[in-house]
This record gives C-alpha cells, structure tokens and sequence, in this order.
C-alpha cells in the first residue's frame, strides 16, 4: 500500500522555484526561507529546487536541512544548473531566481498572476522599468546590459528593457517551446530570444535587484561576447543575408561591366584592378551568404525556424546531389575558361593576355563552384534529419 507521504511526494506542484547553486551558502537558507513563506502566505503549492553546479561550502547541507528538492550538476556553467533544475523540477509553472539574495522572492504571486489567468506565457522581471537597477556594477549598468538589450530588439524585433534579468517566470508548455541549450550566463539571452522567436506572450514586471550576498560568478567579457556571439547566430537575415547578397550582387555585376566593357572613359573600358575587386566581393558576398545558409539552417534544426516557408521550400529542391553538381558545374566553367587562357597565353609566347579580366573572372567561378561543393556537404549533414521527416 503507498502511503500518505508517498502519495503527497507524487502529486505535481502547482510552481517550481529553481534556483542554480554555487558556493552560496551565505544567502540560500535566506531565499530558501522567503520562498517557503511566501508559499504559505498566498496558499501556493509549491516547492524549491536547487541545482547544485559542485559547491564546496555548506551548500548542499542547506538546501537539505531546509527541505528543497535537491539536484545535481556536474557540468559547470549558469545554463547547464538551470538545464539540469528545470529538468529536475516538477511544477507546472516554472520560476527562476538566483541563489545570492539579490531578486524580492516575496514577488513570486506577481509573476505567478499573468500565466495564471492565461494572459500571459512569458513574464520577466526588469531592474529598469522601476529604477530597480541601482545595485548593477557601473559597466554592466549603463553598458553591457543596455546595449545588449539594445542589439537584441534591433535584431528580433523585441521591445525588452531588460534581456538579462535572472528573475523570470513561464508555463511549462513554453519552456519547452523554448528549450534552451546554453551552458553559460547566456542562457539568459537565449530564453528571451526563443520567447521572441516561439511568438510567446512576454509580460515584463518592474523588479528592484538587491545587494548581493556571496561572490559574483559573472565574467564581464567572456559572458558579454558569448552573448553577443548566440545573437548574431540567432539572426543570421540581418547579420549575413543582407551584406552578403550586396557584396556578391555587387560583385556579379561589376564583373559583367568589366566582361562586356559597358563603362568606359576616353575610350578606355575597365580592367585588371575592376576585375579584382570584382573578385573579392563576389566571392566575399558568397562566403557570406553560404554562413547565412548555415546558420538559417542551424536554426531550423533548433526549432527557432521551424515553420520557415522558404527554408521548407529550399530543402525541398536542394539536397546533397544539387549541390555537388552546382559546385562542379562553377568549378569545371571557371577550370574552362582558365584553361583557354593559358593556351592564348602559351600561344603569345607568354606574353601578357589582351584580357586579363577574364582569368579574374575564372578564378572568381572556380573558388565559388568549390566552396559550393564543399558547403554543399555540410549543409547536407545539417540538414539531413529534417529534410527526410518533413
């Protein structure tokens, strides 16, 4: 017979709080002990989870001797102690705050209330909605934070005030829309991406951060640029689509200038120097465009993409196959061409071609028909998986 308290240990609470853990032994029986009480006093079924990421102090004998639910990450980084907690966690909404005493845990009900009434499936605290920002260091106040806020609106669309708050709240069933995958403090940045990206409803709440109890984990640089870095993975149309149909566009068509000699100037037409720049951009733009198609691709594997029409569309005619021949067929004309200039030239006795020009443009058709050829089996690989379940 299963007893009452085993009874009680399998019924799912209504609200998981999961908070990652590292040498906080100064500040967790406080949030522990705010979060329990507050629990109490607006009748919420809830429980506490702590996500251990390897603390040394007495950590771990804390959050025991307190009552909260207990789980372990071996794996350091702040998103890899989320990743293993929300796994761990059993509520149907899910809550995080950090274990340093530093977000108002008696604020649980406010951020409970939106997903609650169903208005809402993304709510997320911002220390500067309120003027709650005074405890953030000078840099991470007035510069990191506020422009990365400010790349992320530009680049998704958004209208956040406040991409890094720790402090946030969401329904089960979007977490795993979402589904984050950072192991680091970026992990921040990626749930208010995805929530962006999954079409969620976002609700920020004004918060005031308070002064911290423990050692800050947070490394300035690093965690700055591995944010700046997901975002412009993330957003690959802005970041690489645009400049790289410029530059390649631009570069096609200086070169057919150059080959038809359309522009000239007392009665001489454009050459070598044209053809070289030509060149670069054309096979910039190209490069490009090819780490665009990556990183699209990456994308609709994450699911970011998932019901993109021109992805869907694209990897309906494209496969393995097209982009081996594409590739050769650039390669073998350049490889053409190339070789009817060197037997011109052989046959000049080695003097210089009367249209150099060319051989620039051969060369362009070369390198371009081996990068999509080579591309071609990356993106195959990338792609392979989707492109047979769709």
């Amino acid at each position: 017979m299963i007893d009452a308290q085993t009874k009680e240990e399998n019924v799912a609470p209504l609200v998981s709080v999961v908070m990652p853990c590292l040498n906080e032994e100064k500040a967790l029986g406080i949030c522990i002990e705010k979060i329990k009480k507050t629990f109490v006093e607006n009748n919420i079924d809830g429980e506490v989870v702590v996500s251990d990421n390897g603390s040394t102090d007495r950590s771990v004998e804390i959050a025991t001797e307190m009552g909260a639910s207990l789980c372990h990450q071996p794996l350091r980084g702040y998103g890899n102690a989320y990743l293993k907690g929300f796994e761990h966690a059993r509520g149907r909404y899910l809550i995080m705050a950090d274990a340093d005493d530093t977000y108002d845990l008696t604020m649980l009900p406010q951020f409970l209330e939106g997903l609650q009434n169903g208005q809402y499936d993304f709510v997320t605290g911002s220390r500067y909605l309120g003027k709650g920002e005074k405890n953030i260091t000078w840099l991470h106040r007035y510069v990191g934070n506020p422009m990365l806020t400010l790349i992320l609106n530009i680049l998704f669309g958004a209208r956040y005030s406040d991409v890094y708050c720790g402090y946030r709240a969401f329904t089960r069933e979007a977490y795993e829309k979402i589904r984050p995958v950072s192991p680091g403090m970026e992990f921040n940045l990626e749930l208010a991406i995805n929530a962006r990206l999954a079409g969620l409803r976002i609700k920020e709440i004004p918060i005031t951060l308070g002064e911290r109890l423990g050692e800050s984990k947070l490394n300035t640089f690093k965690d700055g640029w591995r944010s700046l870095r997901m975002m412009l993975i993330y957003a690959p149309n802005k970041v690489f689509l645009i400049p790289g149909l410029f530059l390649f566009g631009m570069g096609m068509l200086l070169h057919f200038v150059v080959l038809f000699r359309l522009i000239q100037s007392d009665g001489r037409a454009l050459g070598v120097v044209s053809s070289m720049v030509a060149s670069t951009m054309a096979v910039t733009g190209f490069q490009i465009l090819s780490l665009w198609l990556h990183a699209k691709t990456y994308s609709w594997s994450r699911r970011f993409d998932r019901n993109n029409p021109f992805i869907l569309s694209f990897y309906k005619i494209f496969n393995l196959e097209m982009g081996l021949i594409s590739g050769m067929v650039l390669t073998l004309t350049g490889t053409v061409i190339m070789a009817l200039l060197v037997l011109k030239w052989l046959h000049l006795g080695m003097t210089p071609l009367p249209r150099p020009e060319f051989a620039a443009f051969a060369s362009t058709l070369i390198i371009i028909g081996l990068s999509c050829f080579f591309s071609s089996l990356f993106i195959s690989a990338m792609s392979m998986s989707k492109g047979e379940t769709g």
